[in-house]
């Protein structure tokens, strides 16, 4: 035993073998912090499960589906069965509006751009009127709209995290894992809400303020050093693991242990002057396609009386639901799958 605590980061499926064994055994000074990379993985896989799962939900002209067919047409397939991290991380942040940049040359007033963004928030994000309105007759309701209103809402609800974690700011994150647990109670991993919920409550009431202070200090690095780009410490772990047994582990006689200790302190020697950044692929005639089809379509502007076969559900409300009723162990215990890096999920970062 050790009068110092280490502070040990990766996956569910880690700090479930850390913490099932004995105290003795598992050494009862390290603890265990979930990695935000793949907090970060089981939030793109929830918004996955809620929006493309289920086959009724890409019917609709609104749907996500929709959009993805023009977004990536040969992919389709892909993005309905499991379509890993880097390509839904890839589809929520997608940039599709480049008049961005000209309204950011016109040097809008403060001011103004908060005005902008309360009605953006008011009309186009889903909040506490959206369960009254789904009270209503059906044909005072239009139900792609609702759908579309939760879309913005998750989608922002990951873009908000994914801004807090690329600047470091460990208190932003925090405030945003709220939310997540729900989301992930109401899509059935279970695990991260109960691990997740666990991590806040040690971290606000049962740690002493020095631990406290080592854990938020050290659950974000910064390799590069430069602005707005802090990575998860198991994002570091996963991209080395690669590195040293995938890219420079050897193949055939060569694929042994020492064949990896040999390589793994000259990858980064090896790889300094390489980079996986390819040149920005010229979307500007896709995204006018997409622009076109949406305003045809029109899912932000309602029309009374319209239907959708697939209903989104409110998971921030239902994952409270869930945690009020507190269910027994037993009934939400499953086998969940393990989230397993790839490399193209750690260069989508």
């Amino acid at each position: 035993m050790s009068e110092y605590i280490v502070l040990f980061h990766g996956d569910l499926g880690s700090g479930e073998r850390l913490q099932a064994d004995t105290p003795w055994k598992r050494l009862q000074h390290v603890v265990f912090i979930p990695g935000l990379f793949h907090l970060k993985m089981a939030s793109a896989e929830a918004i996955w499960r809620t929006f493309l799962q289920p086959l009724s939900a890409r019917d609709d002209n609104s749907a996500l589906m929709r959009d993805i067919a023009i977004l990536r047409p040969r992919e389709t397939g892909i993005y309905g069965s499991k379509p890993g991290f880097r390509r839904m991380h890839e589809l929520i942040t997608v940039e599709v509006n480049k008049d961005l940049d000209a309204y950011a040359a016109s040097e809008p007033l403060f001011d103004d751009l908060k005005a902008v963004a309360d009605q953006l928030a008011q009309n186009y994000v889903a909040d506490h009127r959206l369960r009254q309105t789904r009270s209503r007759n059906h044909s005072q309701r239009d139900e792609q709209y609702e759908n579309g209103l939760l879309l913005n809402k998750y989608f922002l609800l990951y873009e908000e995290l994914s801004y807090a974690l690329n600047s470091g700011d460990i208190g932003h994150v925090e405030t945003c894992i709220v939310a997540w647990i729900l989301i992930f109670k109401a899509t059935g991993k279970h695990k991260y809400a109960t691990q997740m919920t666990d991590f806040l409550y040690n971290i606000h009431f049962t740690y002493p303020e020095g631990l406290r202070k080592a854990i938020r200090y050290n659950i974000l690095v910064n390799p590069t050093g430069k602005k707005g780009k802090f990575q998860a410490v198991d994002w570091c772990v996963e991209l080395n693991n690669l590195f040293i047994k995938v890219i420079n582990g050897g193949k055939s006689s060569n694929h042994t242990v020492d064949r990896i200790i040999l390589e793994s302190p000259l990858w980064n020697m090896l790889h300094s002057n390489v980079t996986n950044q390819h040149a920005e692929a010229d979307m500007s005639q896709t995204f006018k396609q997409l622009c076109k089809y949406i305003t045809a379509h029109s899912p932000h502007e309602q029309k009374l009386g319209r239907h959708s076969k697939y209903s989104v559900p409110d998971l921030l409300s239902k994952g409270q639901e869930l945690l009020d009723k507190m269910e027994d162990a037993a009934d939400v215990e499953g086998v969940e799958d393990q989230l397993k890096a790839t490399l193209e999920d750690l260069l989508g970062e």
